[in-house]
């Protein structure tokens, strides 16, 4: 297992915990309680098609996306971000820019590390050439920032704007370094520091790992894990478990690292039995936390937790072609959302989005 530890050094963040009503770090931290929700997948409420739009990305030799890693909308643009592509797409569907091919990035040893947007701009942060970036939706370059930032506590990999500076999650620093799983850093990304609470165990990590709402709340989730985390007083801490109850990962497994875990859901997979569970794309809405997840028959389900309430509701879309699927990618702004979908019968083409207000649901 330590040589495949090895692999992710220099990639990206992560490392798990267990669920339970009580939480349990695979680091030092303390067991501590926090708000439970059951997953109940015999109670799904469904979407009409026509209560929303389905858009076709245009697909071009250009305009290639394989999967949506995360996405934004700003007016009446699209940005999507698939690997080391950043596209531009108009609200129906057109290819308007690429601003970012894979090619030409790994020719240049880049790695897009992930990508945020700021007063109508879209910013790149690469981890390997250690800048951030900046481009007009059209494509077109506008600035550029070198940061080194000095130091074993601080090294980040993902940047999100927070606070008139950042929050970014660490790269892992290897068994023998007690790095922190978030830290804050300056705008200027010269100095940072650690947030404690959480330390990293692994290297894994994923593209839509923090969120956050309109009135700076973080939301803060790992691969393979069943808690949300936030940030409060300068902590990391555990928000809320999500139950998916005889459908979630066993105790004894859960409680292992992430490639063991991984390796127990490929098996499953094999055995014809996918996992249920797999919670994604979590963004706060108000008091609502809207998250996708897998569901028992393999198909993706949306989950709208009420903050007040204490309830989750899961809602899955009735489309017209039987042959569109959902996929875990789920974005909202300004009260629409959009959810990418799969045309079973169209692999070779760009994935769709489907397009509705929240007040259908």
């Amino acid at each position: 297992m330590k040589t495949r530890k090895n692999i992710f050094l220099s990639i990206t963040t992560a490392g798990c915990a267990a669920l339970t009503s009580v939480l349990t770090s695979f680091t030092n931290m303390e067991e501590t309680t926090c708000k439970s929700t059951k997953v109940d997948f015999s109670g799904i409420a469904h979407i009409n098609q026509s209560d929303g739009r389905v858009v076709n990305l245009e697909t071009t030799d250009d305009s290639r996306v394989y999967d949506i890693a995360n996405f934004s909308v700003c007016g009446d643009t699209l940005v999507i971000r698939s690997r080391n592509n950043l596209h531009t797409f108009s609200s129906t569907g057109k290819h308007i820019a690429c601003i970012l091919q894979e090619k030409k990035v790994v020719k240049t040893r880049g790695i897009i590390s992930n990508v945020f947007f700021e007063n109508q701009t879209v910013a790149v942060h690469d981890f390997n050439q250690k800048t951030v970036s900046w481009y007009n939706l059209k494509g077109e370059p506008l600035s550029s920032m070198k940061y080194k930032i000095a130091g074993e506590d601080v090294f980040p990999v993902h940047i999100y704007p927070w606070n008139g500076g950042y929050i970014a999650t660490n790269a892992y620093g290897g068994e023998s370094v007690d790095r922190k799983t978030l830290c804050f850093v300056n705008k200027e990304l010269n100095t940072g520091i650690a947030i404690e609470g959480r330390s990293l165990t692994s290297g894994r990590g994923i593209s839509d790992d923090i969120s956050i709402d309109e009135q700076g709340n973080v939301l803060y989730h790992e691969q393979l894990c069943d808690t949300l985390f936030t940030v409060r007083d300068g902590m990391l801490t555990p928000l809320l478990a999500i139950d998916f109850g005889t459908h979630a990962l066993p105790e004894d497994v859960a409680r292992q690292d992430i490639y063991e875990r991984e390796d127990y859901v490929t098996r499953l997979y094999k055995e014809g039995k996918p996992l249920a569970g797999w919670p994604s794309f979590f963004q706060r809405i108000g008091n609502i936390i809207y998250f996708t997840c897998v569901s028992p028959d393999n198909g993706i389900v949306l989950c709208r937790y009420d903050e007040k309430e204490g309830t989750t509701r899961l809602f899955a879309v009735d489309f017209d072609n039987p042959q569109y699927m959902t996929q875990l990618p789920f974005f909202i702004r300004d009260n629409v959302a959009y959810w990418q979908v799969r045309d079973k019968n169209n692999a070779s083409q760009n994935p769709l989005l489907f397009v509705f207000p929240l007040d259908c649901l």
